[in-house]
């Protein structure tokens, strides 16, 4: 019986990775460091820590790396306001039918609240979300499964009852630690070694290039 489907949010309901790559193309030539297109697809999929280590390790000190991530914050809010980040195919209308099932819809993201809660707010989705836990609200972010168990239980939903729908296999990897079946939507923008289900000995409950695949799997599953 599924009780919840609970949503990874940068990659699946939103196109957001590439604009975060132009993010760090944009600051880093602001500061005269040389970073490529292929120097990012090695930090593509990977967990917080490892991607921190290798932006320290790129750019000199960690010191540098969180100057650089402030400035990104801004060149996330001006592509916001010139409607440069889009929604990924099906999000609206599969959280819609989530809600149309009757099943509780959480929303469990690394990104932090501050960025997190503009991106709900513009995009008016937070009335979906029975439970949302940002990266700020747990101490150990994916691959733990701290922040998918954290968001099943703000609504008492056993994680053996709830679906999980990520695009990338270290989020993948959360939810499957966490207990729960994993809808696996492998970001296109990833490269083709991060969308392999088998790399982390995962069997997905569903899989798809979209979010179609679980709209179709709700529309027509009897199952509550």
């Amino acid at each position: 019986m599924t009780e919840m489907v609970i949503f990874d949010m940068d990659g699946l309901l939103l196109d957001s990775e590439q604009m975060y790559q132009r993010g760090w193309l944009k600051v880093a030539k602001n500061h005269g460091i040389s970073l490529t297109e292929a120097d990012m697809r090695g930090w593509s999929g990977q967990s917080a820590s490892q991607t921190m280590n290798k932006l320290a390790a790129h750019f000199g000190s960690e010191e540098i790396v969180e100057k650089m991530k402030i400035e990104r914050e801004f060149f996330i809010a001006e592509e916001l306001a010139k409607g440069a980040l889009q929604l990924k195919p099906y999000a609206k209308e599969t959280l819609a039918k989530v809600k149309e099932k009757g099943l509780f819809c959480g929303l469990a993201t690394s990104t932090l609240r501050q960025r997190g809660e503009m991106y709900l707010d513009y995009f008016q989705l937070a009335s979906f979300f029975d439970a949302i836990t940002f990266g700020d609200d747990v101490k150990a972010l994916k691959p733990a499964p701290e922040i998918y168990l954290t968001t099943a239980a703000k609504v008492g939903a056993d994680p053996k009852n709830t679906i999980a729908a990520e695009d990338s296999l270290t989020g993948a990897k959360a939810a499957m630690r966490a207990g729960m079946k994993v809808v696996l939507i492998p970001d296109q923008s990833l490269p083709a070694n991060h969308r392999n289900p088998a790399e982390i000995g995962l069997k997905p409950f569903l899989e798809g290039t979209t979010l179609k695949v679980l709209w179709d799997w709700l529309d027509t599953t009897s199952e509550k």
